[in-house]
């Protein structure tokens, strides 16, 4: 480098320098010299003697000369400045996309500003071979970051923008939000209904429990699960039951629901029921088991306290119903007894006050056997088991009214089958009764002023039930003043009449027994229309 200074150099008379500056040679090599071999260049890399420094070629004033350097320097620095922080955060960031684009974007920078820092250094040390080297590699490097860049191009436009970002990044916000409301929303519903959550790995040997099933088991917060064995908080047979049905999940891939009574760790024993599954992987192989845990020790023990009560209930009734028929029995026998007595006295010899009262004796005995013949009726019908079958209406009305003729007979009444729905599935004890209560009511309620019609017949109603109606146009009934206690035992509305009140309550127990129902309208003078609505189960042919 030439030690001459700045001031000096730049003081040279201007009319008797050369172009480039005193001394400079600046004449054209010769072409012998541009068939050099490339290695004289590479020989001569930092060679300076071929050129002058810059100060001494042209004439440069000091405000030039420094502006020149200072420029360069500066963007030496800035482009030296950029790629080392970009190379900091790829070195930070590992997930950087489009590594490679960015390196050849480093190295071009870095070139550019060392090409710039070698144009400063020139003005001293006329390095303009380094200098060409550098723009050779900055070039050849700049071409191959170009390349890169337009192959990179497509997926460059598929980056989304800031803007995008920022929506994504919004809306991944509302949906953690989102998420985190439903997820404390789940476990406080765990939490009120008592619902947890387990799962085991069968890879990793390991389970977890949710925080519900922790409360339920009363397993402190800081607990060793894997003290003990995660069925052991069942006793036996339990624990067998719960193992069983583990293993068949895990060789079946088969489902469990389980209840069963559990030793908390605080040694309290309480119902749960316990409910679990497989789970697959892509092969079809079990690889966990996961499930959930209620506890349902309150529900268990009323419905252990009901099923004890119904029991109880059940053995009360027993006893009940084999009491009546003992009472029954006992009390009829007494009763044909007295009437026995009263029928061997010979009412004829005594004199009139005691024949009134062997007389009275007579009436109320029999209406005694009468009452208990009627209570054992009810009594009987309530306790007698039925087989539910296919009953057809016009052969169970030909019966009845065979054994209804001479009452129909003497009645004078006309009586209409129209059986559209030919069948239902009842019972043909029942449906007996039935027919038979029904029409003996007719017959018995008639009204003597006019010839009693009486018409059987079964319909579909609108809502698809079979329906069997019983329509008369006899005495009638004030449902106003009667109607809440129609079907009451003992009850009667013509008191003239022979009636017990006894054939309503029945058939009214006997169809609703089977799942129906029976209504009934009326109007007094006018007639009665009785209807049994069978269900539209018992629905065929319709």
């Amino acid at each position: 480098m030439l030690d001459i200074p700045v001031s000096r150099a730049h003081n040279v008379d201007k009319a008797h320098t050369p172009l480039c500056g005193s001394g400079c040679n600046h004449t054209l090599n010769s072409a012998s010299d541009t068939n050099r071999p490339i290695a004289d260049f590479f020989s001569k890399l930092f060679d300076t003697g071929d050129f002058p420094a810059r100060w001494h070629c042209g004439n440069w004033t000091d405000f030039h000369g420094w502006l020149y350097i200072l420029s360069d320097v500066a963007i030496w620095l800035a482009y030296f400045t950029i790629p080392v922080l970009l190379l900091r955060i790829m070195i930070k960031r590992k997930d950087v996309a489009f590594n490679g684009v960015i390196y050849l974007f480093l190295a071009f920078v870095l070139l550019c500003g060392l090409t710039h820092l070698i144009d400063a250094v020139i003005f001293w040390w006329p390095a303009y071979r380094l200098s060409a080297l550098l723009r050779l590699a900055t070039a050849i490097v700049s071409i191959i970051a170009a390349y890169a860049l337009s192959r990179s191009f497509p997926a460059l436009l598929g980056l989304r923008s800031v803007r995008e970002l920022k929506r994504e990044i919004g809306k991944r916000k509302r949906t953690e939000e989102r998420l985190s409301d439903s997820e404390f929303l789940l476990s406080e519903a765990g939490r009120i209904a008592r619902v947890g959550g387990w799962e085991y790995d069968l890879v990793t040997r390991k389970y977890s429990l949710s925080k519900t099933v922790y409360e339920i088991l009363e397993i402190p917060a800081d607990f060793d699960i894997y003290q003990y064995h995660p069925l052991s908080y069942y006793p036996d047979p339990f624990r067998g039951l719960l193992e069983k049905a583990a293993l068949d999940a895990i060789k079946t891939g088969t489902k469990w629901d389980i209840e069963t009574l559990a030793i908390t760790t605080n040694n309290n024993s309480l119902w749960v029921r316990h409910i679990g599954e497989p789970v697959f992987n892509q092969q079809g192989e079990v690889v966990k088991i996961r499930g959930t845990l209620t506890d349902i020790d309150q529900y268990k023990k009323h419905e252990l306290e009901l099923s004890r009560l119904l029991k109880s209930t059940q053995e009360k009734s027993e006893q009940l119903k084999k009491f009546s028929y003992v009472l029954s029995h006992n009390i009829r026998n007494h009763t044909s007894n007295l009437a026995a007595l009263a029928d061997l006295a010979e009412v004829d010899n005594l004199d009139e006050d005691n024949k009134e009262v062997i007389l009275k004796s007579k009436q109320v005995t029999g209406t005694l056997t009468k009452t208990l013949d009627d209570l054992a009726e009810v009594i009987e019908a309530q306790h007698t088991s039925v087989v539910e079958e296919v009953v057809n209406f016009e052969s169970v009305a030909a019966k009845v009214l065979d054994g209804l003729s001479l009452a129909i007979s003497q009645a004078n009444a006309q009586i209409s089958l129209s059986f559209a729905v030919p069948e239902v599935r009842f019972s043909t004890l029942y449906l007996d009764s039935v027919l038979k209560h029904l029409l003996s009511n007719a017959i018995r309620y008639r009204n003597p002023a006019r010839v009693l019609n009486i018409e059987l017949k079964s319909f579909l109603n609108d809502t698809g039930q079979t329906v069997l109606e019983c329509r008369d146009n006899g005495l009638g009934i004030n449902l106003n003043q009667n109607g809440a206690k129609l079907f009451n035992l003992y009850a009667t509305f013509h008191p003239s009449l022979s009636a017990r009140g006894v054939g309503l309550f029945l058939i009214k127990a006997q169809i609703e027994s089977q799942g129906g129902e029976i209504t009934v309208r009326s109007k007094l003078g006018e007639g009665t229309v009785f209807q049994a609505l069978f269900g539209e189960k018992d629905v065929l042919n319709p």
